[in-house]
C-alpha cells in the first residue's frame, strides 16, 4: 500500500491518495515551500515520477518512507528550466514489478536524489563540491542527463569538485548489487576543461579497480573482468590530464546490472554467541547477529532459525496468495511440526490460518497456539488492501497439546509499572501456564501506555530463557533502543517498526522508545517460571 501526501509550506496536507498505484492531479500545481510525502506499508520498493521533464525511477526505501522538497528555486540551475512549473501536475507512483526491480539496468539513476537525502536510494555524495552550487552537486551525475559540451546550468549540470585530485565520490545502493560494468560521461567543455586520465573504482569490500580514460564527450565504459557484488561505489585517487591543474568534472555515471534479490525462500541460520565475544562487536556485527528486519513483505515467508534454543523466527504476509508453513531441510524433519510447536499472533489485518483442514478467524491482535503433530499449515489475509501479518515463534517441543486460538480479549491482561517510571503498560499473556498448556513456548503482547517508555526497569536476566522481540506501533520519526549484553557490558540495538531481535538467556531484557510503542516477546528454555529472574540494580548497569 502507498500513502501519497502533498504538504505545504504551513506543514498542511493539500491532496493525498492510497492505493497500490497511485496517480495523484494538482489543478494549481506546485508551490514554493510544498514537499511529497510517500510512506509504503507492504515493501520497499516504489517506481515514481514526480512530473513531466523528469525521467521515470525505481528507488528503493528500506524505512519505507520517502520525502521530496520541491525544488521550484533550482529549475534551471540543476533541473530543467520548466520543472515543476505550470498549473496542472500529475505525481505517478506505484509498486514496481519483479521484473523491473531486478531486471539488467541503469542502477544508478536517480533523478531525485538530493545532498541531504537519507534512506533512499540510490544516493550519491562527495567530498567536495565546487561553491557547493546547485548546478555541481553530487546528485547531478546521477540524474539521467548525460549532456555534457557545457558546464554550468542545466542542462550542463555536473558533479564538480574544483581544481584538485583529493576527491572521493561514493554511490551508495543501500543493498547489494550485481555490476557488470560502469559507463562515465566526462564533462567535455574544452578547451575550458580538462578530465580525469585516470581513477580507482572501490568497492564495498575494498577492492579496487583502476579506470582509464581519454578526451572525448562520448560515454566511457569499463567492463568488469567478473560481476563484482556491492553496496557501494566509491571513486578515488583522481589524476588529472592537465597540469597544473584545471577544471574536471563528471556529468553522468551509469551503472549496469541488477539489484541481489532477498532470497526468502531459504531459512536463514544464525549461530549462538558468546557474551565475551559480543562485547568487542561493531555496530553492523551486533546488528548482523541479533536484528532481524524485512519481516512482512508481500506474499512472502521470511524464517529465522536461531541456535539459541532453537527459537525459529519468522513472518508471513499473505497478499495476494496463500502461503504455506513448510518444513525445508534445516529441520531434517517431513513437516515443520513434527518435533515442534508454534505461536502466532496477527498485527496486521484480519486473516484466516487452516490447521489440518480447520479455519480459524485470525482478527488484529489474535493469537493462536498450534501444538506439536499438526501438518498442514496454510496462511491468508481476507483483504489485499489490508493484509494480515502473522507473527511466528516456534521452538521444539516433547508433547502435542491440542491448538487454541487465543483472541486479544482472552488473552489474561496483567497492569503493571507507573506513570512515575515510565513504564506504565499491560501485558497480554497468549501462551501462558495461567493461559493455557505448551510445552515450553510462552508468548505475548505488552502495550506500553502514552508517555511510557520503558519496557520493564530495573533490568533483568534469565539464564534459563531466551527471548525474542518484536517491536511494533512505533511511530514513523519514533525509534526504541533495545538493550543487550551483560549487566557490565552493555550495548543497544536501533529497533524500527516491525523488526524484531534476538535475546540471549545471558543478556539485559530491557528496552526504551523515544515514544511509547508496543512488543511481543516469545521465550523458550528450560522452564516457565516468570518470576524466576535476576534483576539488575540500575546502578550496577555500565
Amino acid at each position: 500500500m502507498i500513502e501519497l501526501s502533498i504538504i505545504n509550506k504551513d506543514n498542511n496536507v493539500t491532496a493525498s491518495k492510497n492505493g497500490y498505484h497511485v496517480e495523484l492531479s494538482l489543478e494549481n500545481g506546485f508551490l514554493h515551500g510544498d514537499r511529497i510525502e510517500i510512506k509504503l506499508k507492504d515493501f520497499d520498493f516504489i517506481k515514481v515520477k514526480i512530473e513531466h521533464t523528469l525521467p521515470e525511477c525505481i528507488l528503493y526505501l528500506p524505512n519505507r518512507k520517502f520525502v521530496y522538497k520541491i525544488p521550484l528555486d533550482k529549475a534551471g540551475v540543476s533541473y530543467n528550466g520548466d520543472a515543476f512549473a505550470g498549473k496542472a501536475q500529475t505525481i505517478t507512483v506505484s509498486e514496481p514489478s519483479e521484473e523491473e526491480i531486478y531486471s539488467y539496468r541503469n542502477i544508478a539513476l536517480n533523478p531525485l536524489d538530493d545532498e541531504n537525502a537519507k534512506g533512499v536510494f540510490p544516493h550519491a555524495t562527495a567530498n567536495f563540491v565546487t561553491r557547493n552550487h546547485e548546478s555541481f552537486q553530487a546528485r547531478n551525475a546521477i540524474d539521467g542527463m548525460t549532456q555534457n559540451n557545457g558546464h554550468g546550468n542545466y542542462p550542463f549540470q555536473s558533479w564538480a569538485g574544483g581544481a584538485r585530485e583529493d576527491l572521493v565520490y561514493i554511490l551508495d545502493f543501500g543493498r547489494p548489487v550485481e555490476v557488470e560494468k560502469l559507463v562515465f560521461y566526462l564533462r567535455a567543455d574544452f578547451p575550458h576543461d580538462s578530465y580525469w586520465k585516470n581513477m580507482d573504482i572501490e568497492f564495498s569490500d575494498k577492492s579496487r579497480i583502476g579506470a582509464s580514460f581519454i578526451e572525448t564527450g562520448d560515454g566511457q565504459e569499463v567492463v568488469l573482468d567478473e560481476k563484482k557484488i556491492t553496496k557501494t561505489i566509491t571513486l578515488t585517487n583522481f589524476k588529472q590530464a592537465a597540469n597544473p591543474l584545471s577544471f574536471a568534472a563528471l556529468s553522468e555515471i551509469e551503472v549496469y546490472g541488477n539489484i541481489i534479490k532477498e532470497d526468502f525462500s531459504k531459512m536463514e541460520v544464525r549461530n549462538a554467541s558468546n557474551p565475551n565475544d559480543v562485547k568487542h562487536y561493531t555496530t553492523e556485527r551486533l546488528r548482523e547477529e541479533f536484528h532481524i528486519k524485512s519481516l512482512f513483505t508481500k506474499d512472502n515467508i521470511r524464517m529465522v532459525y536461531s541456535h539459541i534454543d532453537r527459537i525459529i523466527t519468522a513472518g508471513f504476509m499473505p497478499v495476494f496468495h496463500t502461503l504455506k508453513l513448510e518444513a525445508g531441510k534445516e529441520l531434517a524433519a517431513d513437516y515443520f511440526l513434527q518435533r515442534r510447536e508454534m505461536g502466532c499472533i496477527n498485527i496486521g489485518g484480519k486473516g484466516i490460518i487452516t490447521v489440518d483442514g480447520t479455519e480459524y478467524l485470525m482478527q488484529p491482535r489474535d493469537g493462536i497456539y498450534i501444538g506439536m503433530g499438526n501438518k498442514d499449515i496454510t496462511f491468508k489475509s481476507e483483504d489485499p488492501e489490508n493484509p494480515a501479518k502473522f507473527y511466528v515463534s516456534s521452538c521444539p517441543a516433547h508433547k502435542q497439546y491440542p491448538t487454541v486460538k487465543i483472541d486479544i480479549s482472552k488473552a489474561k491482561k496483567v497492569p503493571t509499572g507507573n506513570e512515575a517510571d515510565a513504564n506504565k503498560r499491560v501485558i497480554n499473556q497468549y501462551i501462558h501456564p495461567e493461559v493455557m498448556q505448551s510445552c515450553q513456548l510462552a508468548m505475548g503482547l505488552t502495550e506500553l501506555q502514552d508517555g511510557s517508555v520503558w519496557n520493564t526497569m530495573p533490568t533483568h536476566t534469565h539464564d534459563r530463557r531466551m527471548e525474542v522481540y518484536l517491536y511494533l506501533d512505533i511511530e514513523d520519526d519514533a525509534v526504541v533502543f533495545h538493550m543487550m549484553g551483560q549487566p557490565q557490558e552493555t550495548r543497544h540495538i536501533i529497533m524500527h517498526n516491525e523488526e524484531a531481535v534476538i535475546s540471549p538467556s545471558w543478556s539485559i531484557h530491557s528496552g526504551v522508545g523515544t515514544k511509547a510503542y508496543s512488543f511481543i516477546w516469545a521465550m523458550c528454555g528450560e522452564n516457565q517460571e516468570f518470576t524466576d529472574m535476576d534483576h539488575v540494580a540500575t546502578s550496577e548497569l555500565l
